[in-house]
């Protein structure tokens, strides 16, 4: 809500200024308006990166106590959530680092080895491979963040080896999850859509009604629809993909010859593999303490 807020706060005032510049030269105004939009995406992905991305860290790692072990934590979810992702990954940037290593080590295995056509049971997809990868691809975001929740769900105090097996476990089970997590992120975009129409046609029997309305009900649709879409369609989408994750790799264990084709298609597996032994090396010399989670009782 704050962030649309803001952002409609910030298109007013270019608004303004995009208004009086046309008075000059109409195109002027155009042209800051487009330049506008183009810097309203860059400030969502400003506020992804500095506060929505702990803030969806922690719902994850409260996801993963239901999925996994049935039931949440007593109090604050979003507390024990905070908790759990510093207790495990100590910073943020730290998180960051890896997230961006498993993103890139996904999405070389998708454009290797997926084929999207093959796994979704939809007729006549033949001729759309190249839309379908590029779905797949955008979907993965979804499937990051379930590799990293291995970390909360096997306790495990190197992340960097929990994200190391969690790929490995993706590669070898990728079918239904990735299946899943580009269904739900289509699914998704029609959701936009479908609130662009539902929100646009109060707004255009407004915007004839009173003319002057028009750009400024416009905005709101379009920021309306978009909050929307980031606080539920992709919260859910999120969740479903933990879940479909979680169901897919239990009871698999870690195969050799997967992880040696994800060595030859990403530098960035080698590169999380030798940050996962380095890690626990380190860690056979610093003794461990007792983590917090092991106070709350999951049976």
């Amino acid at each position: 809500m704050l962030l649309g807020l803001g952002l409609g706060a910030y298109f007013a005032v270019i608004a303004g200024i995009a208004w009086l510049l046309s008075k000059l030269w109409e195109p002027i105004g155009i042209i800051l308006f487009i330049i506008a939009l183009a810097g309203a995406i860059g400030i969502v992905k400003w506020a992804s990166r500095y506060y929505f991305y702990m803030l969806k860290a922690a719902h994850t790692a409260v996801m993963t106590e239901f999925i996994v072990y049935g039931k949440g934590p007593q109090g604050s979810q979003l507390k024990y959530g905070k908790e759990q992702v510093l207790s495990r990954f100590k910073d943020s940037s730290i998180m960051f680092g890896i997230d961006l290593l498993v993103d890139g080590i996904v999405k070389a295995f998708t454009r290797s080895f997926s084929n999207m056509v093959g796994i979704l049971p939809i007729p006549g997809l033949d001729g759309l491979t190249s839309i379908l990868q590029r779905i797949a691809l955008a979907s993965t975001t979804y499937v990051d963040e379930a590799i990293l929740s291995r970390a909360y769900k096997n306790r495990e105090d190197n992340v960097w080896k929990s994200a190391h097996e969690g790929v490995v476990l993706y590669a070898q089970a990728w079918k239904p999850i990735l299946a899943n997590a580009a269904v739900l992120s289509l699914i998704s975009y029609l959701e936009f859509a479908a609130l662009l129409v539902i929100l646009g046609l109060p707004a255009v029997a407004i915007g004839y009604a009173v003319p002057s309305l028009r750009v400024a009900l416009g905005i709101g649709v379009l920021l309306t629809a978009w909050m929307i879409k980031l606080a539920l369609s992709d919260a859910f989408s999120l969740a479903a993909t933990l879940i479909a994750y979680h169901r897919s790799t239990e009871g698999l264990e870690i195969n050799a010859d997967w992880a040696s084709k994800l060595e030859g298609v990403s530098d960035k597996f080698r590169e999380l593999g030798i940050k996962a032994s380095q890690n626990s090396k380190l860690r056979k010399v610093i003794p461990q303490t007792e983590s917090s989670s092991s106070n709350i009782n999951l049976n």
